[in-house]
């Protein structure tokens, strides 16, 4: 058991190739988070609510796979899947770090770039951050920043 954690680039789309993927062992991901927290990577926001098939006149059944639906039904689906999405690509507009519920879930929210920045800028200027990623012991930590660095140059990440 563990976090997937993905790159995704400007498009949107997962990036392909060697260093975009991160997994977070069922034990690393509590002590990677409490280390963010430490170092005010963090900020605690309400997990956002998501929006009810019923707002959209729908229910679980239209959402199967091979049914088929009237033009009114599949443009209902369409929109309840743009607001669905848009919950989970939602950021602040000027974010300072990020959002812990984005990393403490597997729903696939995107951690932004903007986010990322803000949190490694907050790290950067931290007192303790000279030994922070010092080769020894578990290298949970420092291949976490490095992956953070890397998604910070392309699109941001989603966790699963």
């Amino acid at each position: 058991m563990g976090n997937d954690v993905y790159i995704q680039t400007p498009d949107g789309n997962r990036a392909e190739g060697g260093g975009n993927y991160f997994r977070f062992a069922f034990t690393a991901l509590p002590r990677t988070l409490d280390a963010m927290k430490n170092f005010a990577m963090l900020v605690e926001l309400p997990v956002p609510t998501y929006p009810q098939l019923s707002a959209y006149g729908l229910a679980g059944v239209d959402l199967r796979p091979g049914v088929r639906h009237d033009v009114s039904t599949a443009n209902r689906i369409a929109e309840f899947r743009t607001a669905y999405q848009a919950v989970k690509d939602a950021s602040e507009t000027v974010p300072t770090g990020i959002p812990r519920y984005k990393l403490d879930s597997n729903d696939g929210f995107l951690v932004t770039v903007a986010e990322i920045t803000a949190a490694l800028t907050t790290y950067g200027a931290h007192p303790g951050v000279a030994i922070a990623e010092m080769p020894v012991g578990d290298p949970t930590w420092r291949n976490w920043i490095a992956f953070l660095r890397r998604a910070q140059a392309h699109g941001g990440l989603r966790t699963h």
